[in-house]
């Protein structure tokens, strides 16, 4: 397999002027942002604060905070006790003690760094008889035998206690009576024992069960994890904590099972294309994404570090509460809350270069004119020019050397949070620049958010506002063969040069009998597109606590999307091929607008301790707008790109649209005993995409869930499983993602037509698309079956999923007859197709003495498969792989969509005999093959080569992702490695048919220097320019390539300062880490990254022109005030 090269000293060397940088940066952040008002402890022998007005207990947890001591007390007789104002400077805990309980009942000792707090009453007295005091000790172990420090050990009903030592153990002096000791450990199971005359007291803890009464998100509600009937998946703050990727899709890769995530390209700010158990449709399979309740078309320009938790709602049960916007699953985005307390202030600083992550092996001159040689003289044509006289001989021009370079991402985020009793808040700014890996390409972001929430009462009202900027400037598109900078780059010839000052412009280009290829620097430098986008994300949100359990809420959102495009380019010739006679400007402006109102009656009850009611019943109502136009000119001055200093060829242009829904909606969890679990949901849709005899439709779900664990039963067995449930549902979902207006037809106007006479020509109107017949929702049915396992209390957990999803009434453009006279066919409910598989999950949580480690699995597998095709042809053709070659890709019945289906290769013709051989009823099938020459299948057997011998060849969609996630810390250490691949997806590598097939005069791979020309033993074709027998061809499984892969695709090593350096800066945490992205790839794929997701589900594995992939390395410091 092909390893990615992994480190370069010349990239570490680029971060010491960064480094600087970031230093200078980090200590004016540190300025900015420390808050004056919190004065820190020491944890050494003196401590300066102030407090006013505070409970003894809040005063006791600060001293807790910036210090090495622990506290034991009885908190009902400190709870009515405040420190009304007291200031200590310097002082030892002793002094600060003193002064804290100064006019109190009450007084205190210290022991083991323990303060113990206790009545004045309490002191010790002197022994009297006939009471006897006397010592008991002891050790604290887990189950596997190792010793627990810090564990809390008191006398039950006093404010006598200490923790253990180091070596797990404890001991208690002038111990009276009969006494019962409380041992209490975070992660442990709180335990009482009696000791009765014993003076040795041993306690082994046994871990508490984990995640069991974590709340989830749902929809329109929470429910405990315990409670799910449904399959859900959860990714907390914990593990979006330590990611440097600036794009939340690409941390999520491979982190949720049933997810998959591909890239759309390696460019900055570029999108991931999120699908959720399958693609169930020949439309729109992207999942509906809902930031804090409102919907958005995608979650790439968030700030990850605002995110709290995501809820991937995958079966029909848990996202029916969605009805028809959730067919395709449902991801919801919690952002950060803020919390009770003084403000924190939150920094995150990353710094990071970027470089392409391989390059692909090209010919220099010399090697090229060897191959062009040999090509050209084995079909004997002409050689072109170039190749007798280059303008760059020898090495010639490095393209990819010419157009990739080394690039900087940096990454700020700042946050402040906290609040009262009746307000929290959280607020944060991030900032994001990233230049990109192919010259005068780059991406910037600024996030600004703000949260609140504010309870009085029975009264709560809240609200998120996201602002954010981004600007994007893209690869140009270019003319000719390449069609942007990337194929360009691959296909242009090393013996052009890239300047030419006599050109206008000043860039050379190919010229001759060649390829018509762009050069890339000279695109990258005459022609510039750039994209900014201002959004705007508001909810606001009121609720009422009506009776105990009935809860009202009103929510109200709003969202805006401005999009600004303009396009530039120069004049110039480059080349023969390709000219620009004057400057010319293009530009757009788009606007989408959505509103958005929810209300919601909510029930939540508990009767006789065993019957537990969860009901939500809701109505809401959305509608969506949108209005763009756009237009272009030439002429304009260099450097003036206003379209009123244009003076040729204008045009303009726009359109708008727009739609509405409204729903119902009502879901009822029962729960008996914690055992048995039962959901119903029901929503019902009305979507203005449909025709008023089709506009409703109804999506019900039902599931079930049994605790098994809960059964008295099993509480007798023995058995390390301590969380074992069983769950199941089954529902109905929907989809209208088909644009407005496709229940209406159309009408053209300004369309020419005659009436007879020959010079005349009639302005009119025509009907260019046709009313579709019943046109109604597309539906999706979704049966799950899961198990939920919890082993040693969660130190273990396992997940497993088994689903089924069908979706029928596929909503699909059914092909007309020209005759029709319709420029665009109209959408059917055409189709079925099926999604099933299986998913899985596993954690193991652990730790040896300060060691603690983590190791998550993921597993996911989906096969997908036409049922149905009421096309008339039954077959959809699907994307390209060249430019404007034919297509590789299928939709047919009994197959995956967008298959691949090819000519199937079968070696090469190792002789004259073989080529003989291969012939149907005495008739050669490859009459103009020739040794050397590829020998095709003849799959259906009629003595000829041609596009009826297409075969299945592959699916551009995994069979198998998976991700694998290891943890650990070691006291003040942390490390963490993230691999994640996949496996059975094919690649068709367009780019191969230039630089392989040597049938165009373009660069080529090095591979061809060791093809059958060269070297008899190849399996790579002959080289012939003519080639009769087809090698190039780009229907064929030459090119069609294996994308298994496996990834390191994050590792990070942080270190985390001890508390006692950062204390003396009032700085509650600080962690350095440095890490790296997209490290390692073993691949057997060839062309730059086989992560190939591509926008469109018709050109899905299809590689051609996309931006690589980049390997990345971080440096970068978190800091907590």
């Amino acid at each position: 397999m092909k390893k990615n090269h992994v480190l370069r000293h010349s990239c570490f060397s680029a971060l010491k002027k960064p480094l600087m940088i970031m230093k200078l940066t980090s200590f004016l952040l540190l300025l900015t942002f420390i808050n004056a008002s919190a004065e820190g402890f020491s944890q050494g022998t003196t401590m300066s604060f102030q407090f006013e007005k505070e409970s003894l207990k809040e005063v006791f947890d600060k001293i807790k905070e910036q210090s090495s001591y622990s506290f034991v007390f009885n908190e009902q007789a400190i709870e009515d006790i405040e420190v009304s104002y007291l200031v200590v400077t310097n002082g030892t805990i002793e002094t600060t003690m003193q002064k804290c309980l100064e006019g109190t009942p009450l007084d205190y000792y210290i022991e083991n760094n323990v303060v113990v707090i206790r009545k004045k009453a309490e002191k010790p007295k002197e022994i009297q008889e006939p009471e006897k005091l006397r010592r008991i000790q002891g050790k604290v172990t887990n189950v596997g035998g190792e010793t627990i420090p810090g564990v809390t050990v008191a006398i039950k009903g006093t404010t006598q206690g200490t923790i253990t030592n180091i070596d797990g153990n404890y001991s208690l002096a002038d111990v009276s009576g009969d006494v019962v000791l409380v041992f209490s450990f975070v992660g442990m199971e709180t335990q009482e024992v009696e000791v009765g005359a014993q003076s040795i007291v041993d306690i082994v803890l046994e871990e508490s069960a984990i995640g069991l009464d974590e709340v989830v998100a749902i929809g329109y509600g929470t429910v405990k994890k315990s409670d799910l009937t449904g399959s859900v998946g959860v990714l907390k703050l914990g593990q979006l904590d330590q990611q440097t990727n600036s794009n939340l899709g690409t941390a999520l890769q491979g982190k949720i099972a049933g997810v998959s995530i591909e890239s759309s390209g390696g460019a900055p700010g570029a999108g991931m294309n999120l699908q959720i158990r399958g693609a169930g449709s020949l439309n729109n399979n992207n999942p509906l994404i809902l930031v804090d309740d409102i919907p958005v078309s995608n979650m790439n320009n968030l700030n990850p570090y605002d995110i709290e938790s995501i809820q991937v709602l995958k079966d029909a049960s848990a996202a029916a509460i969605y009805g028809s916007r959730a067919a395709n699953g449902v991801v919801l985005i919690t952002t950060k809350k803020g919390k009770k307390g003084a403000m924190k202030i939150d920094v995150n600083v990353d710094y990071g270069i970027q470089k392409v992550a391989d390059e692909l092996n090209l010919c220099t001159t010399d090697e090229w004119i060897k191959v062009i040689t040999e090509a050209t003289s084995a079909g004997g044509t002409s050689i072109p020019e170039i190749a007798e006289n280059p303008e760059e001989p020898g090495i010639g021009v490095d393209w990819q050397d010419e157009v990739f370079r080394v690039a900087s991402v940096q990454n700020y985020s700042v946050g402040a949070s906290g609040g009262s009793d009746n307000l929290t808040y959280n607020v944060s700014m991030g900032y994001l620049d990233q230049d990109g890996i192919v010259e005068n390409t780059d991406y910037s972001r600024f996030n600004l958010r703000v949260k609140s929430d504010f309870k009085k009462g029975r009264v709560k009202i809240g609200e998120t506002i996201l602002l954010t900027q981004e600007s994007v400037h893209d690869m140009p598109g270019v003319g000719g063969q390449g069609g942007n900078v990337i194929g360009a780059t691959v296909m242009m010839i090393p013996g052009f040069s890239i300047y030419n000052k006599d050109a206008i412009g000043g860039y050379g280009g190919a010229s001759g009998s060649v390829l018509d290829v762009f050069n890339p620097v000279a695109a990258l430098n005459l022609k510039r597109s750039k994209s900014d986008y201002y959004k705007v994300l508001i909810n606001l949100y009121a609720e009422v606590d009506i009776i105990d359990g009935l809860k009202y809420r009103l929510s109200t959102g709003f969202t805006a999307t401005e999009h600004k495009n303009s396009s530039t380019e120069k004049a110039y010739q480059v080349g023969t091929f390709f000219s620009n006679t004057a400057n010319y400007a293009y530009k757009s402006s788009a606007m989408t607008k959505y509103w958005q109102i929810e209300n919601t009656l909510s029930y939540a009850k508990t009767f006789g301790g065993k019957h537990s009611v969860n009901a939500v019943v809701g109505y809401t109502a959305f509608k969506n707008k949108y209005d763009q136009f756009s237009g272009s000119k030439k002429g304009m001055a260099d450097g003036i790109w206003v379209m009123d200093a244009g003076s040729d060829d204008p045009t303009s242009g726009g359109t708008a649209s727009e739609n509405t829904m409204t729903s119902y909606l009502g879901r009822l969890i029962y729960s008996f005993d914690n055992r048995y679990i039962f959901t119903g949901t029901f929503r019902r849709d009305g979507s203005s995409r449909f025709s008023s005899s089709n506009r409703w439709g109804n999506f019900p779900s039902v599931s079930a869930a049994w605790n098994v664990a809960n059964e008295s039963f099993f509480s007798n067995l023995t058995t390390p499983v301590t969380q074992l449930k069983v769950r199941t549902s089954y529902g109905k979902l929907g989809n209208q993602e088909i644009g407005d207006y496709q229940y209406t037809g159309s009408i053209t106007s300004g369309v020419s037509y005659a009436t007879g006479n020959p010079n005349t020509l009639w302005v009119g109107n025509i009907q260019t698309e046709y009313v579709p017949t019943n046109l109604k929702w597309e539906k999706t049915t979704t049966s799950n079956i899961g198990l939920d396992v919890g082993l040693w209390r969660g130190k273990l957990n396992y997940t497993l999923d088994l689903y089924k999803k069908t979706t029928t009434d596929l909503l699909l453009r059914v092909p007309l007859s020209l005759s029709a006279g319709a420029d665009t066919d109209p959408y059917s409910n055409a189709g079925k197709i099926t999604n099933h598989g299986y998913e899985m999950m596993i954690n193991y949580n652990g730790h040896h003495k300060d060691f603690t480690y983590s190791i998550t699995g993921t597993l996911s597998h989906v096969k997908n498969k036409v049922k149905e095709l009421s096309t008339g042809s039954q077959v959809i053709t699907g994307g390209s792989a060249t430019h404007g070659g034919s297509a590789v890709t299928y939709t047919k019945v009994g197959h995956p969509i967008y298959s691949f289906f090819l000519i199937k290769t079968d070696g090469l013709f190792r002789s004259e005999q073989e080529i003989t051989a291969h012939s149907k009823a005495g008739e050669l099938i490859q009459p103009n093959a020739q040794v050397g020459d590829i020998r095709f299948e003849d799959a259906n057997n009629d003595g000829q080569i041609d596009g009826n011998d297409r075969q299945y060849c592959g699916s551009p969609f995994p069979k198998y992702e998976y991700g694998l996630r290891l943890e650990g810390s070691w006291k003040f250490l942390d490390a963490s490695i993230y691999f994640q691949g996949t496996t059975g997806n094919k690649i068709f590598n367009g780019i191969r048919t230039y630089t392989e097939s040597a049938i165009y005069t373009s660069n080529y791979s090095t591979d061809l220097l060791n093809s059958y020309s060269f070297n008899k033993d190849s399996d790579i074709p002959r080289l012939d320019m003519a080639d009769a027998n087809g090698n190039g061809v780009d229907n064929s499984d030459r090119f069609l390539e294996d994308g298994s892969y496996l990834r390191i695709k994050s590792i990070q090593i942080g270190y985390t300062f001890p508390r006692k350096w950062m204390d003396r800066l009032s700085v509650e945490k600080c962690r350095l880490y440095i890490g790296a992205d997209n490290l390692v790839t073993w691949t057997d794929y060839k062309g730059y990254n086989p992560d190939v997701g591509n926008s469109s589900l018709t050109s899905r594995g299809i590689d051609f022109r996309q931006y690589p992939l980049n390997r990345s390395y971080h440096i970068g410091f978190q800091m907590k005030f």
